[in-house]
């Protein structure tokens, strides 16, 4: 097998033998032609931590891989204009360490700790989490809450998705054919900020979620709640917001609301299954708790300033 890492033009003559099923390209320019010029039959890799247990039985399927491994214009974390732009390579491990996510988005922080075994948080990607598209990657919810936008770039142009259009189903999302997730784009908060991380599995590590949520609050120099984000997974075909109960929290203090009807609402809007990992019932009930429980950490968090 092949492997192409330089120049497009420099190896045109190579395109369509046989031997060309691997590509790593050095820069996003390159590996958007590439993609372009095979798209359908080409399959983009970045960890492998999902895309290689997806077709572990089948990998005759796929007639050329696109590698992004050499892509280290996508490795990084930035801030620009009041807004942090990352790269769609950093590693689950990377995410977790990073001292600006930890200050900025303590939430993705955490979720991305809670990511399998450290195998797979050395090699998985933020990128491959939001490209795979499963309602329980430990990812999404936490960027839904903090506002992200996804910057989806082809050969010929980019675009900004935010999180909560991306996603259409259980792997399926508005990627197209020749699109690459190029960075995640998150606004950084405004003072006051405070938020709650929750997984609920049967293990308590290497686990797919049974319930996964994301609570993110952002108060007024008066304590009275300017924005609410609560976000789940494993609770519907794709990760949701219930944006039900923003009319009972916004512009009230914390000591106004009833965390015991909250938690009814977010319970009653989200749409689980039964499967090996839990039952519609027990998710619902589980979804109520964690949002009380959540409320009570935020008040903890706001006391102790």
């Amino acid at each position: 097998m092949k492997e192409y890492t330089g120049e497009l033009g420099s190896k045109q003559e190579d395109f369509g033998r046989d031997s060309d099923q691997y590509f790593a390209p050095k820069t996003l320019k390159e590996a958007t032609e590439i993609l372009s010029r095979y798209s359908p039959n080409i399959k983009i890799i970045a960890g492998g931590t999902d895309v290689l247990v997806d077709y572990f039985d089948r990998l005759y399927e796929i007639e050329r891989w696109l590698s992004l491994k050499n892509l280290n214009e996508l490795k990084k974390i930035e801030i620009n204009n009041d807004r942090v732009e990352i790269g769609a390579l950093l590693t689950h491990d990377e995410l977790e360490k990073s001292e600006i996510i930890q200050r900025y988005f303590p939430l993705i922080s955490q979720a991305a700790w809670d990511v399998g075994s450290p195998q797979i948080r050395n090699m998985g990607t933020i990128g491959g989490n939001i490209a795979n598209s499963s309602p329980a990657g430990d990812l999404l919810p936490p960027l839904m809450a903090y506002d992200a936008l996804f910057k989806l770039t082809s050969q010929n142009e980019t675009r900004e998705v935010p999180a909560q259009d991306f996603f259409l189903g259980p792997k399926k999302n508005v990627l197209i054919k020749n699109e690459i997730i190029e960075k995640i784009i998150i606004p950084i908060p405004q003072k006051h900020t405070y938020g709650k991380w929750f997984k609920v599995g049967k293990r308590n590590a290497l686990i797919i979620s049974s319930i996964t949520l994301a609570l993110v609050v952002t108060f007024d120099d008066d304590e009275r709640i300017k924005t609410v984000k609560c976000c789940l997974g494993s609770v519907a075909p794709v990760p949701v917001e219930i944006s039900q109960i923003q009319p009972l929290m916004v512009g009230k203090r914390l000591n106004e609301l009833d965390y015991s009807q909250i938690g009814k609402v977010v319970s009653e809007n989200i749409s689980p299954i039964d499967d090996i990992r839990g039952t519609k019932e027990y998710r619902i009930d589980v979804a109520k708790n964690l949002t009380v429980n959540a409320l009570n950490e935020i008040e903890r968090m706001v006391r102790v300033g």
